[in-house]
């Protein structure tokens, strides 16, 4: 096997990026305490806010001993006029970004063998060195808001996290033994969820000692080494798998099986759409297929609305500081990597199926919600971290449940087809429950942790109803067994993440997303004994990156 790099530059590679997101989710912060700095003090006000120091929300929340509730004072008022604004920008922000995000993560994909594995590494670091660029020229020389909007364009033009965290797996896939590729991932999961932890917990310390600004720096530095690492230390050579010819996306697994596959775009395009169709499979694995897709499309959408997740810690009456975001931030990569993998365990030793662990996570992504809901204590949200732990099982086991209805030729198209719309539900869905908050902070200020709540309320009913499909499917309809018992799920890395618990991922904090639990995986032969007949296939596709995209 020939290998684009060496163990140690792609785990390197790896390190360098799960820092730079872990810097990049300041921002969040930063934005917040600008706009709590530039507050238009009314002419009649006694408070002084040009004390507050400079992009730093330490110095206010310092001066307070605890939030301001109630609506009139002038803090208050400056608290809810900079978490609108906030809001409100970042809602811009994630609208500019999600098309380019969108169209690019489908065409770079499609024809990586094209421009090679290298080419693609590199642009989207090179989209987010220029990011830390703009964002460093907008805080040294004020520049106007479009600015915001223009890195944010920028960034998703050139593919975002979305592309990165795709290209990384494909290049470690490609340089790994198959028997050695499960216990990489593993290890390079782990390895993530260490750093990321360390780095937030190191970072909201030191902006209470420094501010932001060099951080910014930092990221500005790190992309531009990692990008060195790509240029010199890669090879520039495509997939061994894949044919230079072949779209990587939506090849096919067996030329002979399918050979009306086209090489053009639009017919490739309409390929991925009508993978679904009714007629390729008999109705029982179509209903199937059917009901874990459209619990995947409600469960991504419930987890976007945890995007003004920031806005919620920095609001009264917990107003946190950068410190104790990076302490809740490292807390939860340990524990949701921790206790997401024993819950996976026991779940699958007690002999659930994958439809029923997907159900009993949807009612822990519930709970955990509402609990978040009515939190009024610090030790509330500590204590969430508890249930959202289990909380992520729908999207990890989501695309290799849909394997199991479609054929090897079809599973490609179906991996492209989920993946844009699990990049559209996440944009467009972060960028409305923004809007959302914006709108609602001042008098309901929980209001979008309900509709998540209520969103995920749909994943549990058409999970429970494939659980009743499956369970009495006949003979004919349940999928051939593995190969062998040593045939293992393969699954994808993924960069530290931006979002909420639940998702992995949040607006404001890196929690990893499942890069445990996607790839510390159990025999597919072995799993079959516990779950019921129709749980007996080898889940040849990973599952999908969730909420890999960065923030601006």
């Amino acid at each position: 096997m020939s290998g684009d790099a060496s163990t140690y530059t792609i785990e390197a590679t790896f390190c360098l990026q799960t820092l730079c997101t872990c810097l990049s989710t300041t921002i969040g912060q930063y934005v917040y305490s600008y706009y709590l700095q530039t507050y238009p003090v009314p002419p009649n006000s006694t408070v002084n806010f040009t004390t507050i120091r400079p992009f730093s929300l330490s110095r206010y929340n310092e001066q307070h001993a605890k939030c301001v509730e109630g609506d009139v004072t002038p803090e208050y008022d400056a608290q809810a006029w900079a978490q609108e604004k906030s809001a409100d920008l970042f809602f811009w922000t994630t609208l500019i970004s999600s098309c380019p995000i969108i169209i690019m993560t489908y065409l770079l994909g499609l024809y990586t063998p094209q421009l090679g594995k290298r080419f693609v590494l590199i642009l989207p670091m090179f989209g987010a060195l220029i990011q830390f660029a703009i964002w460093l020229a907008i805080i040294y020389f004020n520049l106007t808001e479009y600015w915001w909007y223009i890195a944010a364009f920028i960034n998703g033009f050139s593919g975002s996290s979305s592309v990165l965290s795709f290209i990384l797996t494909l290049i470690v896939t490609d340089n790994t033994p198959e028997s050695n590729l499960s216990s990489r991932f593993v290890r390079i999961g782990a390895m993530q969820t260490a750093l990321a932890a360390c780095g937030t917990f190191g970072i909201g310390y030191y902006i209470e000692w420094r501010g932001y600004t060099d951080l910014y720096w930092m990221g500005l530095g790190i992309e531009f080494l990692a990008i060195l690492i790509a240029i010199f230390l890669f090879k520039s050579s495509s997939s061994s798998t894949v044919s230079e010819r072949t779209p990587l996306l939506n090849s096919s697994a067996n030329g002979e099986e399918f050979k009306e596959l086209s090489t053009t775009t639009c017919s490739n395009f309409f390929q991925v759409c009508t993978v679904f169709r009714l007629n390729r499979r008999t109705q029982k694995k179509s209903i199937s297929l059917f009901l874990t897709l459209f619990s995947y499309i409600f469960y991504t959408l419930a987890s976007a609305t945890f995007a003004p997740f920031l806005w919620f810690l920095l609001n009264e009456p917990f107003c946190w500081t950068a410190k104790n975001i990076g302490n809740y931030s490292a807390l939860a990569s340990i524990s949701y990597a921790v206790l997401s993998v024993l819950g996976m365990q026991a779940l699958t030793n007690a002999g659930g199926s994958d439809a029923m662990i997907c159900f009993i996570s949807n009612l822990f992504f519930c709970a955990s919600t509402l609990w978040l809901a009515f939190a009024r204590h610090n030790w509330e949200l500590y204590a969430g971290l508890l249930l959202s732990a289990f909380s992520g099982y729908q999207g990890s086991l989501s695309t290799s449940m849909m394997s199991k209805w479609l054929q090897p030729h079809e599973r490609s198209n179906a991996l492209t087809f989920v993946t844009e719309m699990n990049t559209i539900m996440t944009t467009f869905g972060t960028a409305l429950f923004n809007w959302v908050y914006a709108r609602t902070v001042v008098n309901f200020r929980s209001f979008t942790f309900f509709i998540g709540a209520g969103l995920c309320l749909i994943p549990c009913v058409l999970n429970f109803c494939l659980f009743l499909v499956t369970r009495k499917m006949s003979d004919e309809d349940v999928p051939p067994p593995p190969l062998s018992e040593t045939e293992i799920e393969p699954a994808p890395l993924r960069l530290a993440n931006n979002g909420p618990p639940h998702a992995g991922d949040a607006t404001c904090i890196v929690i990893p997303s499942r890069s445990l639990t996607s790839s510390l995986r159990t025999p597919v032969l072995e799993r079959s004994r516990n779950n019921s007949a129709h749980d007996d296939e080898s889940e040849e596709v990973p599952s999908v990156i969730t909420d890999d995209l960065v923030i601006l």
